[in-house]
């Protein structure tokens, strides 16, 4: 009599490759810092916040005019921040100069043509960077947003994909929020105008304190993406 058992086979998963060559689609320098009051109505008077507006909307040229002359170049210092990172870290990490950029909006880029074989592609973004005012405080405060996605293609989940926030935005306690220094708080738009190479600094501090935030956080996705992979195998 022949004996006949069930076989039994292993699941069959998507083979995810080991991350070691990365390359980076650099982000842009800002073409535009904003400057925002967001003040609530004074004294009962309802049109303060469209004053408000157009105010900050005036202010806001008044602010560019004088800082981007001689702003700092946000977009590639943010780049080469983290890529330096990442080599100290064993990766070999290559920037893609040449990437196809729509002039209306540089860093909307269609990923699935960027042109690389390396294991995982990253994309960082500067959102945003400025000076706002919420109703909560009269100082104006600075906002350095930045964002960071690292994926492999043919991976349906990113191994990384974040936004962190520098300054007004930030929230104590959270992963992705970093406080700004005390001293980058300017009670009125003349304060502001007076101090503009602080608040070029507290833009370079915004982005070089996220850069090595990002870094720290990139390098632990990757580990949790190779054990991931070590696990279902």
């Amino acid at each position: 009599m022949l004996s006949t058992a069930c076989a039994t086979h292993p699941k069959t998963v998507a083979t995810k490759p080991v991350i070691k060559r990365i390359a980076v689609i650099p982000a842009s320098d800002p073409r535009w810092y904003t400057f925002e009051n967001a003040a609530p109505p004074v004294g009962g008077y309802p049109f303060q916040f469209w004053v408000n507006k157009f105010d900050s909307k005036s202010k806001a040229k008044l602010f560019n005019d004088k800082v981007s002359p001689q702003s700092a170049a946000l977009g590639t210092n943010l780049t080469e921040q983290v890529v330096t990172s990442l080599r100290d870290h064993g990766f070999k990490v290559e920037i893609l100069e040449g990437v196809t950029r729509p002039p209306d909006d540089p860093d909307n880029i269609d990923e699935d043509k960027v042109s690389t074989d390396a294991d995982a592609i990253l994309h960082l973004r500067i959102s945003e960077v400025g000076l706002y005012s919420s109703g909560y405080s009269r100082n104006y405060i600075p906002r350095v947003n930045v964002s960071g996605k690292l994926f492999v293609r043919g991976q349906e989940d990113n191994v990384y994909d974040e936004d962190l926030c520098y300054g007004v935005d930030a929230k104590k306690g959270k992963v992705w929020a970093i406080q700004p220094d005390a001293k980058y708080a300017y009670p009125s738009f003349d304060a502001v105008m007076a101090r503009i190479e602080e608040v070029r600094s507290s833009f370079a501090d915004g982005t070089r304190e996220i850069s090595t935030l990002m870094s720290g956080q990139i390098v632990d996705s990757i580990k949790d993406y190779h054990t991931g992979a070590l696990t279902n195998r």
